[in-house]
């Protein structure tokens, strides 16, 4: 069906159409509205592909079960998530790639030298604002992979159930907010990271995070689809106790008042802390440990989504009014239930990945990596772990130390972390990528050099005051 006359390309009678004009970024993609008036649309041109309506309003589909034939018809939303997952994680590569290399060629302030500067990389807050953000980009990396195979599993046939296709878009609903966000809070650092350098067109950061900005709102905002996860899990919940036996239930109400019990009276602190012995070391330690963490970050979502479930259980037997309003004063809750559980998927794809590399040096650089992943997350929800009693004050004040020792080791292999990318200049496309900082820098060295062994280089400021004040002394 023609829309536009093909000799005078204007619309025809009836159809008329408008652009929604210049965005804040991604304007390669057009947006705008189409609108018809008395125009009829032909049998053969609806969109039928799964379900038709015959002559006499009959309704017939090839797919017989609803649930699946509703997924089905929703697929192209689902593929539209997984690769804005994978494309937001490719931004968060090239910005990471960028930065990390400008960091280990720029040169600023000489802390630790009279004559020689720091390079960026070497001074701790960078290392922070960067290494963390590279753990959550392979972690997201990692996740996406797994997100692929599910995604092909579903659509090759090979695994094609109802079940299978809710979990594929359940999956995708809680890994796209979490690596678009990322995506974007990666650039932005990335951005500063590089000072004014970093503002400039050519070196991409700010027209990528302009294009990318979109990608938390188009194929699902990201809280609705956080909130799709939400109510997944709540599901899985309730299931859970659906056919259980009374016994079974008592079981566990006992269980978890004994365990409230313990994480409220601060008896699981005085445990971690006399198995500490006060020491930092073995605080460390055991926080470093894989076990220790998969606990802390799986606890955290199963406790969040059964307070969420016990306090909304009932509420569908409510009036619809209060139903709603019930659900709405948890509804934060549950979105932070949410994020949590995506977070504990990166992770544990993370984990994953580890068991299927073969040399032990790069093994041990990825787990420093993982580990990063892993405290960075407990770090940022530490008030969490303290308020509901999963962390003693001892053990929860190693988190930040520990994660530092993690920067000082991974530090040598920055620049191995990111080429592991495998891009190179050509998609970068960054002036400050190209190794042309380094240069600059080298040519500054070599003059100062060459002005100090001459002895025609000017005194230092801070030299002519010392002198001075030695004189009048």
């Amino acid at each position: 069906m023609d829309l536009r006359d093909p000799a005078t390309k204007e619309f025809l009678p009836g159809i008329g159409g408008e652009d929604d004009g210049i965005k804040g970024g991604l304007n390669g993609i057009d947006n705008g509205r189409l609108h018809f008036t008395n125009v009829r649309v032909p049998r053969a041109n609806l969109l039928n592909r799964y379900g038709n309506i015959d002559a006499d309003g009959t309704y017939t589909s090839s797919i017989a079960s609803p649930g699946r034939r509703f997924f089905t018809m929703l697929g192209t939303l689902v593929q539209g998530r997984v690769s804005l997952d994978g494309a937001a994680v490719a931004a968060s590569k090239v910005a990471l790639k960028a930065a990390i290399q400008y960091a280990t060629e720029r040169r600023q302030f000489n802390a630790s030298s009279h004559t020689e500067e720091e390079v960026l990389l070497d001074y701790q807050r960078h290392q922070r604002r960067l290494f963390t953000r590279l753990a959550t980009t392979y972690a997201a990396g990692f996740a996406h992979e797994q997100l692929l195979q599910k995604f092909d599993d579903v659509f090759s046939g090979a695994h094609d159930t109802d079940a299978d296709r809710q979990d594929l878009e359940t999956l995708a609903a809680a890994l796209k907010p979490l690596s678009t966000w990322h995506a974007l809070d990666t650039l932005q650092e990335c951005r500063e990271a590089c000072g004014g350098a970093g503002f400039l067109i050519e070196n991409r950061f700010a027209s990528l995070r302009a294009d990318l900005d979109v990608y938390a709102t188009f194929e699902g905002d990201n809280t609705v689809l956080l909130q799709l996860v939400a109510k997944r899990l709540l599901a899985d919940y309730a299931k859970e106790f659906r056919n259980v036996d009374f016994g079974v239930l008592a079981r566990y109400v006992v269980n978890q008042a004994a365990g409230a019990a313990v994480h409220r009276t601060g008896l699981r602190q005085v445990a971690q802390f006399m198995a500490d012995s006060g020491s930092v070391q073995k605080a460390a330690i055991a926080l470093r440990d894989e076990d220790a963490q998969r606990a802390l970050l799986t606890d955290r979502v199963q406790t969040m989504v059964a307070e969420a479930g016990a306090a909304l259980k009932g509420s569908k037997r409510l009036p619809q009014d209060q139903g709603a309003a019930l659900f709405n004063r948890h509804q934060n809750e549950l979105i932070d239930a949410a994020q949590a559980h995506a977070e504990l998927l990166q992770w544990e794809a993370f984990t994953e990945a580890l068991q299927q590399v073969a040399d032990p040096g790069t093994r041990k650089v990825l787990t420093w990596l993982r580990d990063l992943f892993g405290l960075s997350l407990i770090e940022k929800n530490l008030s969490w772990y303290l308020m509901n009693g999963r962390l003693s004050m001892q053990r929860a004040r190693t988190v930040g130390g520990y994660i530092n020792r993690l920067l000082e080791k991974i530090r040598p292999h920055a620049l191995d972390l990111v080429d592991a990318f495998g891009y190179g200049e050509e998609h970068v496309r960054a002036a400050i990528a190209t190794g042309a900082e380094k240069t600059r820098q080298d040519q500054a060295r070599a003059h100062f050099r060459s002005e100090r062994a001459s002895g025609q280089a000017p005194v230092d400021e801070k030299v002519m005051i010392a002198r001075t004040a030695g004189r009048k002394a």
